[in-house]
């Protein structure tokens, strides 16, 4: 039976080594890309989760996790589209292969939506895979043209 809840700032290691999985099974990570990356979530979990600044849910089935979700919560200056300003994004979605296509991944998904609605937030952003696109679109998200990025090297 898989058990779902938060994850907590004792479990760092454990999203870590999740979040790891899930950046290699997307980009193919090198074992040597793996080494400062897993430092640098650490660092961002240790202070997201601290603050409140980031929630992840997990799945777990036993003593294996089944699958992770997290959602990062922001401010923006308020516009029509999010009067509040309240925004959030949501990341670390990944199930492991032996247990997709079980509905995990909805209702990691749902849980994390809610912390987004307990706080207000009004405004949920999200960077859909090939895999992940269909769970996202079922529950009304839609893709937005114009949007554009910027790495500060």
């Amino acid at each position: 039976m898989i058990e779902y809840r938060r994850i907590t700032i004792e479990e760092i290691d454990l999203l870590t080594k999740v979040r790891i999985d899930f950046l290699s099974d997307v980009n193919q990570l090198t074992e040597e890309e793996k080494i400062p990356l897993s430092q640098a979530i650490k660092e961002y979990l240790a202070e997201a989760l601290a603050d409140g600044s980031f929630v992840a849910w997990i799945a777990i089935d036993g003593a294996e996790v089944a699958g992770v979700g997290g959602i990062t919560f922001y401010k923006v200056p308020p516009n029509k589209a999010c009067i509040t300003g309240k925004a959030a994004y949501i990341s670390n979605m990944f199930t492991y292969p032996a247990y997709r296509g079980k509905g995990i991944a909805s209702k990691v998904f749902n849980l994390i939506v809610e912390e987004a609605r307990i706080h207000g937030h009004s405004k949920v952003m999200l960077n859909a895979t090939d895999m992940g696109k269909p769970l996202y679109e079922k529950y009304g998200f839609k893709e937005v043209k114009g949007d554009m990025v910027y790495y500060i090297q």
